[in-house]
């Protein structure tokens, strides 16, 4: 954990350590992005992303005029209309609501680091070395 003076009895901050990771993790990604080896993955990867949307977009063509599937569309919007009246579906948008809205929150002030000058503060927390004994990176 990110505070050692942390008494026993007292519930660590979740949500502290939580922050703590993702500007872990953006460090990470930040710097592996950064590599030669990780621009050509990016390029492979988008190259193979196009021929999945392609080959979808042909399947869904090729079906899309079957009764079967007219059907199955058919009796998946009655099913949907009869979730939606219910008060379990009202519960779940509230939940999901809430915890967009919680991640808006935390992208925004993401972005704000981003976009802040470089001069400023850093962009992830200090350091934590995994193994102490080792004095290089």
């Amino acid at each position: 954990m990110s505070q050692p003076d942390q008494q026993p009895d007292q519930t660590p901050d979740l949500g502290a350590e939580l922050r703590e990771l993702g500007q872990q993790i953006e460090a990470a990604l930040r710097t592996a992005l950064e590599s030669e080896r990780a621009r050509q993955l990016q390029q492979e990867l988008l190259n193979g992303l196009r021929t999945i949307g392609e080959q979808v977009q042909a399947a869904v063509k090729a079906i899309a005029d079957d009764p079967r599937v007219q059907e199955l569309a058919e009796r998946g919007q009655q099913t949907l209309h009869q979730f939606q009246q219910s008060q379990a579906a009202h519960d779940l948008q509230q939940t999901l609501a809430q915890g967009i809205a919680q991640l808006n929150e935390q992208l925004a002030e993401f972005i704000k680091r981003l976009q802040s000058p470089a001069g400023g503060e850093p962009a992830t927390g200090e350091t934590t070395r995994l193994d102490p004994n080792k004095d290089d990176f």
